[in-house]
């Protein structure tokens, strides 16, 4: 095929820009794979964040301390409003069952009061034309009586004093000073506010229903202000108490301040209950209360304020507490199945075995324990979770076994959640405080209340005996 030299050139042309264009295409293919590549490692990594929620959010869930759970399916009725599943097993009914201990009240040690009551007419038929008496029964009915204020007017004899220079007068102990209510009162409206959780609005409603006296919404704020005050003294002896406890419990949760948030903190010693509310939830607030010289252990459940914490104050032992690493485990075991599984299995083995010790345990079992646990941890997992968390707590190992070899440590931080919940019930209930000076008050009130429970003290009589010893 012959062509003109004009066509040639056109063809020349036309093959070196193909060529350029197909370069380009080129470059553009490669780039294109590149970021396919990307793509496919974004959606692997998708896909396992996806995975890891399902497993964490199953169809049906609620949710509780920030975790989802599941919920059981309601038991389907049929339209007889039996259930389908009777015929399999047999729907247990309420109250005691068969063969089981009964259960009744236990009948007073002392009788306060004796009637006799007669009968004349037949309740049934109005016969008036009865026997004489047959037999009798004896029953015991315990009720109280509808108590009416004691107005009591003092007459205070005044003397005078010729080394003060001025008159002087016996305090009256059974009230403040300045004060037209008495302290049982102000005690009950404390019980009633701080224990029962009841609103402003209901304690003047209860007092004067059950006792005839009457107050204002706003005495009841007054009322524990004042009764705050006298705990003074007593709520400072309690934070010392806890400065010295061989053993304390520490565990903090969010609390409201007039909409903004701040931190309760609580110290649970074997007697003593003690909050302290703080706009930090860092290590300074414990540090206030411990100082640098602390003694004895703490137990926590290892939140980072707590490392800080332990070196601001001499590197003194810690105890972890165990709940909350099985609970962590576990959901590695629902995450990461086999890994995770191994991983909570192994801890749940060596807690069950350190428990068996009952604190009677040598050093020698706590170094037979570790080596256990680096069995279980010390090792290489394909999981990076499952690894990360295994060398944490293996790192941290000198942190699980104090309560072994020590009666005063437990192994679980559960008594300072336990006393956590009342606050926050409180909380819920009330919204928190108000004020700086409603968020003071709380913590002593409280701290006292529950450090009195805690001691299986009556909280109107000790109060009193601690309000009545300060004033001396």
């Amino acid at each position: 095929m012959n062509l003109n030299p004009s066509a040639l050139e056109d063809l020349i042309r036309e093959n070196a820009a193909l060529k350029v264009e197909n370069a380009d295409l080129q470059r553009k293919v490669i780039t294109l794979e590149a970021e396919n590549a990307v793509l496919i490692a974004a959606n692997a990594s998708l896909v396992e964040k996806y995975n890891e929620y399902v497993h964490r959010h199953p169809k049906r869930v609620g949710v509780k301390s920030g975790k989802a759970y599941e919920i059981k399916p309601t038991t389907p009725q049929d339209t007889s409003g039996n259930n389908p599943d009777e015929s399999h097993e047999k729907k247990r009914k309420p109250g005691g069952q068969p063969g089981h201990k009964g259960h009744s009240r236990k009948t007073p040690e002392n009788i306060t009061k004796t009637e006799t009551v007669d009968v004349n007419i037949c309740p049934h038929c109005g016969n008036h034309d009865l026997s004489g008496i047959q037999e009798t029964r004896t029953r015991i009915v315990e009720d109280v009586p509808i108590p009416q204020p004691v107005v009591t007017a003092y007459t205070i004899n005044r003397r005078y004093c010729k080394c003060c220079r001025k008159l002087v007068e016996e305090p009256i102990l059974t009230a403040l000073p300045q004060a037209k209510l008495g302290l049982n009162v102000m005690l009950i409206v404390v019980w009633l506010k701080i224990g029962m959780r009841l609103t402003e609005e209901a304690i003047p409603q209860i007092l004067e229903q059950l006792c005839g006296i009457r107050i204002s919404e706003g005495e009841v704020s007054h009322i524990c202000s004042m009764i705050a005050e006298e705990f003074g003294e007593y709520y400072a002896q309690l934070e010392n108490e806890v400065r010295e406890a061989h053993a304390r419990y520490i565990d903090e949760t969010s609390w409201r301040e007039n909409g903004k948030t701040l931190w309760m903190w609580v110290f649970v010693t074997k007697g003593v209950v003690l909050y302290k509310i703080a706009k930090s939830r860092g290590h300074e607030v414990p540090l206030e209360v411990l100082g640098e010289n602390p003694n004895g252990i703490d137990v926590h459940d290892r939140f980072r304020a707590y490392d800080k914490l332990e070196r601001k104050t001499g590197n003194r032992p810690q105890q972890l507490c165990w709940f909350h690493i099985l609970a962590d485990s576990k959901d590695l075991a629902e995450l990461f199945e086999e890994e995770g599984q191994f991983i909570h299995n192994g801890l749940k083995e060596i807690f069950h075995a350190a428990k068996e010790f009952e604190h009677m345990g040598t050093q020698d079992d706590v170094k037979n324990l570790c080596e256990k646990l680096g069995l279980v941890l010390d090792r290489d997992f394909s999981n990076l979770k499952c690894g990360k968390f295994a060398k944490t707590i293996y790192k941290e190992r000198d942190k699980l076994f104090q309560f072994m070899t020590n009666p005063e440590v437990d192994g679980t931080n559960n008594r300072a959640e336990r006393a956590v919940r009342p606050s926050v019930v409180y909380r819920k209930i009330c919204g928190g405080t108000r004020s700086e000076e409603g968020t003071k008050r709380y913590a002593v009130l409280g701290s006292v209340f529950q450090t009195l429970k805690l001691k299986g003290l009556n909280f109107i009589d000790k109060g009193l005996e601690i309000i009545q010893t300060s004033c001396d």
